[in-house]
């Protein structure tokens, strides 16, 4: 007999997948209506009551966020659970921030899948409650895919297959930002836009590298240093040419600052901007040279900008200072996990934050965006992705 109590209503473009977690859920008695159309789904959910909503993010129409932000405004106190085959740390992160209880990418297992189901039915996992005025400045996603054209059995794994994502590593064109083998996005003719926009495609790197390969000499006009991801003009216009001119390949000069200062004076001189004292920022990572290019691009918008290269030392300044914003490495010597995120969600909840990572995973953008971050930026970013998280976040500060 069916829990008639526990009503579950599933959205998936791909009848194969709805009809996949139906069979699953059936064996735990659940009730279960599915649809491929999100607007139905919010049409049937407006006039019948249901416990949990399951719903795919990439569809054609109204996709996933689009609903979660109806479900959001319409249905208030109703549970969801995300699920995708184009998983990325953006998409996560907006999930949760809108209301998801969890994110699950494709290829799944139905333990996985009811594991899930258990936490958010118990109460175990809580929506991340945000304001009005931030749902509203979350923007949906815009995926340019072929729907309809991957089988949804290669989306549901049977309870016995181990998990994909030890296959997956070892591919030639493992994805780490998709958590996902580049074959999946090679099957549907296209590139992923979060491996477009931020440069991250394996197969689009292997590319690069092919072509970088057939020159050896450094060139500071394509890349200054790894963890320095900013081009020859930005750099330049706060410290002027000369100053690259004794850079070597990593990044580093060669010549004290106070030395390459007499090499360019005027130039050098103007690295330290005059800001506004009321758009405080804290920048928290190890690697100096981080901290010091953020502050300079930042500097130039009007931020004063803080840093901190150590554990201890975030946890003083945040403990003697109120910061608008922080943006937080997360790997960090003494760092574990997330618990420096966790100390400033406590100490200053009003603080937004935005995760920096060249350690960039699904699962840590779910569980940031859980305590409270409100962004995530993988590491490389250029200074135009750097400025547009930082006034986004900033916009929402109180």
């Amino acid at each position: 007999m069916k829990n008639t109590t526990t009503k579950i209503m599933v959205v998936d473009d791909e009848i194969g997948i709805c009809k996949n977690v139906e069979k699953i859920l059936a064996k735990n008695n659940y009730t279960v209506v599915h649809t491929q159309s999100a607007k139905k789904a919010l049409e049937m959910m407006k006039k019948d009551e249901y416990s949990l909503l399951i719903s795919d993010i990439v569809m054609p129409e109204m996709n996933g966020l689009e609903l979660l932000k109806n479900v959001a405004k319409d249905l208030p106190g109703l549970k969801t659970i995300m699920m995708t085959g184009y998983a990325s740390t953006n998409t996560a992160v907006k999930a949760i921030r809108l209301g998801a209880l969890d994110y699950i990418p494709k290829p799944f297992t139905p333990d996985e899948l009811r594991t899930a189901i258990n936490k958010a039915l118990s109460g175990e996992l809580t929506a991340r409650g945000i304001t009005d005025q931030e749902r509203d400045a979350i923007e949906t996603m815009d995926v340019e895919i072929d729907f309809g054209t991957e089988a949804a059995s290669n989306l549901v794994k049977p309870d016995a297959e181990p998990p994909a994502q030890d296959k997956q590593e070892t591919a030639e064109f493992f994805c780490p930002v998709g958590n996902m083998s580049c074959d999946v996005m090679e099957k549907l003719g296209a590139t992923c836009k979060t491996g477009l926009n931020k440069n991250y495609c394996p197969k689009l790197k292997a590319k690069k590298s092919k072509e970088a390969n057939a020159t050896s000499a450094f060139n500071p006009k394509t890349m200054i240093g790894i963890d320095q991801p900013f081009d020859y003009n930005e750099v330049v216009a706060v410290t002027g040419p000369e100053y690259v001119r004794y850079l070597d390949r990593d990044g580093f000069a060669f010549l004290p600052y106070e030395e390459l200062k007499k090499v360019n004076p005027t130039k050098a001189g103007k690295i330290s901007s005059v800001v506004s004292e009321s758009k405080n920022i804290l920048v928290v990572d190890d690697e100096v040279s981080v901290n010091n290019n953020i502050r300079k691009i930042l500097g130039k918008n009007g931020f004063t900008v803080d840093q901190a290269v150590t554990k201890e030392e975030a946890v003083e300044k945040i403990n003697q200072l109120n910061y608008k914003l922080v943006l937080l490495d997360l790997r960090m010597p003494g760092v574990a996990g997330l618990e420096l995120l966790e100390s400033i969600a406590k100490a200053q909840p009003f603080a937004r934050v935005i995760i920096i990572t060249g350690y960039a995973s699904i699962q840590t953008a779910i569980e940031s965006a859980r305590i409270g971050a409100v962004d995530y930026l993988p590491k490389p970013f250029t200074p135009d992705e750097l400025r547009e998280v930082t006034d986004r976040a900033y916009a929402l500060a109180v």
